[in-house]
């Protein structure tokens, strides 16, 4: 009789807790009705309105909205599925389902599920077979939950061990595309899991082979990476990988692969960018996505500290097509333990702007951040000072922000600014004023 639980009465014979675990599990994944009614409540919380007019980016963001919170990721193709935006006959995992509560306000999916099954559920007659049958399940049940929560408690209480580790890499060329090659061995240590994270961005995380001891890479884009060996949850090795660029190189962002542009095409006497007549692209397509264009330098030899620097530049999106009436524009600066990201677009969508230092996001939807809504009609001057633990930012002479930097991004090795469409900077200054 092992693993079940018999009663004298043939009417009290319980199922195998194995079984009633995965029964559960399916109950709760196969629940659409549920599944529907915790996306309704996301929505609600996100205040972005109707999901069927939502686009990419709305799901990009609702993907870093939700590892903010819960430190989970949900990438923007798992939640297109999951809100029918993408053709998928599979269904989500438990992760995906516990995450998904946790975002909506609950504990897990469980917690969620109960929730409302337990205000719609009818009382049964209360007979002696009934209460026996309960009893049964209930002491099923907790049998397998106080087993589930005692293995639980023994791997987690597991403690971590190893030695011999190495982790290095290289890249195999200058500039980008660029493949990196780590080398590892975690072979001398009772891990059960192996990841290699690129940078400061938990994102960035991909689980190797306990066994293996080569990872390799390719990085599209210049920057710095703070490559991360991890054992389980806890860092045990890592260094810095630099992807840098000569110059400043300009690209259209495509998946999977970006389009390197020539130098001649966004190199100028006097400024860097493209203008509508540099894109190939139809502009009488208005259901054609705009391009997005990048202007990227990363180099060692900036090494800028961010609590004690000055930028300055003039820039303008110039698109005037009517798939971007957005002009969405992002001036970010690349440090070694994070960004800074400043973005700007046309005055009626400041909503979804996302103004980040470090570990600090500032959103729009939750924020006043209407002093980042521009004309771009005309140029922009633009001004970021860091000093004494604090930060500003002006827009033509105006404060749009003031605040506190305590921690900073260590030091600043690069740049990289983008335009929704077509735009162009000049000016560009970075320097350290400490």
């Amino acid at each position: 009789m092992k693993n079940k639980i018999t009663f004298t009465t043939d009417s009290c014979k319980f199922i195998p807790c194995s079984k009633l675990i995965k029964a559960d599990q399916k109950n709760m994944i196969e629940d659409q009705a549920l599944l529907i009614k915790c996306r309704e409540l996301i929505e609600k919380k996100l205040g972005w309105g109707n999901s069927t007019s939502w686009q990419s980016s709305d799901f990009e963001n609702l993907s870093d909205r939700i590892f903010d919170e819960t430190k989970v990721v949900l990438s923007a193709s798992t939640l297109k599925r999951i809100w029918g935006k993408v053709q998928y006959n599979s269904t989500p995992n438990l992760n995906t389902l516990n995450t998904l509560a946790r975002f909506a306000g609950f504990p897990n999916w469980r917690s969620f599920a109960n929730s409302f099954s337990e205000s719609s559920e009818k009382a049964a007659p209360v007979t002696i077979k009934n209460l026996v049958i309960k009893t049964g399940i209930a002491i099923s049940i907790a049998a397998c939950l106080l087993l589930i929560g005692f293995l639980f408690f023994k791997q987690s209480g597991k403690k971590l061990t190893y030695s011999h580790i190495h982790f290095s890499s290289s890249p195999v060329t200058s500039g980008v595309p660029n493949t990196v090659v780590f080398k590892y061995d975690a072979s001398h240590s009772n891990a059960d899991s192996v990841f290699i994270q690129q940078n400061w961005d938990p994102k960035r995380r991909f689980k190797v082979d306990k066994d293996k001891h080569e990872y390799t890479s390719i990085y599209y884009m210049p920057g710095y990476y703070r490559a991360k060996l991890i054992l389980n949850d806890v860092i045990v090795e890592e260094h810095d990988v630099f992807i840098e660029s000569a110059d400043w190189i300009g690209l259209l962002s495509k998946e999977p692969i970006p389009v390197y542009l020539p130098e001649n095409v966004y190199k100028h006497d006097t400024w860097l960018g493209i203008t509508e007549a540099d894109l190939k692209n139809d502009s009488n397509d208005y259901y054609a996505p705009a391009p997005l264009f990048i202007l990227s330098h990363v180099s060692r030899s900036y090494t800028v500290p961010s609590k004690s620097f000055s930028l300055n530049l003039e820039l303008q999106n110039t698109y005037s097509q009517l798939n971007a009436p957005c002009k969405e524009t992002n001036i970010m600066l690349l440090g070694t333990d994070g960004v800074i990201n400043i973005p700007l677009s046309a005055t009626g969508c400041i909503s979804d702007l996302r103004l980040r230092l470090g570990e600090v996001l500032i959103e729009g939807t939750t924020n006043d951040l209407s002093k980042f809504g521009v004309d771009f009609t005309k140029p922009i001057q633009l001004s970021c000072i860091s000093e004494s633990d604090k930060i500003r930012i002006d827009l033509n002479g105006k404060t749009a922000y003031e605040g506190v930097f305590n921690k900073g991004i260590g030091k600043i090795v690069g740049a990289r600014i983008s335009f929704r469409g077509t735009g162009y900077i000049k000016s560009f200054e970075l320097k350290n004023t400490g």
